[in-house]
């Protein structure tokens, strides 16, 4: 077999292996749970950590009560820029403790399920998804809201 010949298989199946390792966040499931917003509120009476991951002027707007904000992305010129330190950032607020139970709340629930995948691959061990996130459960619900 030739050099070049080699070369190529060599570089194809390393392509095919990287290929393969790649992690979908967006559509994988690293986490507990999907949970709706009733079982979301009674954990976080319980202890566990509300983290809203919208956007600054979102939560600003209108959010769940008692959470708080570790956006997963930034808005720069109208876009959304995602957040490099949301991991450190999630870290520090839980003291370092990566067994504290979180649960994300986005808008709709897509931000969150990738944030909740992001914590969870990176050693988070009790992270939960609030399915259909703010607009479409937590706020047609009774529970409570804050806005400025």
């Amino acid at each position: 077999m030739n050099k070049k010949l080699l070369l190529t298989l060599v570089l194809l199946f390393t392509a095919i292996f990287v290929n393969a390792q790649e992690v979908n966040f967006q559509t994988a499931m690293f986490y507990k749970a999907d949970i709706d917003s009733k079982e979301a509120y009674k954990m976080q009476q319980e202890g566990a950590l509300l983290i809203d991951v919208r956007t600054k002027r979102e939560f600003v707007h209108s959010r769940a009560k008692g959470s708080i904000l570790i956006p997963l992305f930034y808005e720069k010129n109208r876009k959304r820029v995602f957040n490099k330190e949301f991991l450190n950032q999630v870290y520090k607020q839980v003291n370092k403790n990566l067994n504290k139970t979180i649960v994300l709340i986005c808008r709709s629930g897509s931000r969150t399920k990738l944030a909740a995948n992001l914590l969870s691959y990176n050693g988070f061990k009790d992270i939960y998804n609030i399915k259909k996130g703010f607009q479409y459960d937590w706020s047609k619900t009774n529970l409570p809201v804050e806005k400025n």
